[in-house]
């Protein structure tokens, strides 16, 4: 018994600690934020995008990289299954929300 709960306990400080490094890697541009969302940020004469209709469907990871290719200014930022999209409304930030299968299932927009 006693030994059981040693491995139970080493195993929940390895995991805690790997949560901690994987967490660490994750990188997001500090939040600029702002009061638009998808075109509505877009000014005349600006060249980039910020809706992406057609990625709905697309594999998360390609859409991800069309996204930061179509607009230099934004991160794609790539969400769990349940797509729980934070309360900022950051400009320089695009959620990608993916399916069970990880393709993208909502229109990714700046903001």
């Amino acid at each position: 018994m006693e030994k059981a709960i040693a491995y139970f306990l080493l195993g929940f400080l390895f995991i805690s600690q790997y949560m901690v490094i994987i967490q660490s890697k994750i990188i997001y541009p500090p939040c600029q934020r702002g009061s638009c969302v998808g075109n509505q940020c877009k000014l005349p004469g600006d060249p980039y995008q910020y809706e992406w209709p057609e990625l709905i469907g697309v594999e998360i990871i390609k859409a991800k990289a069309t996204v930061e290719r179509t607009n230099p200014y934004v991160t794609g930022v790539v969400q769990t299954t349940q797509c729980i999209v934070m309360g900022d409304n950051c400009v320089n930030r695009v959620w990608l929300c993916p399916d069970g299968q990880g393709n993208v299932r909502v229109t990714p927009k700046v903001g």
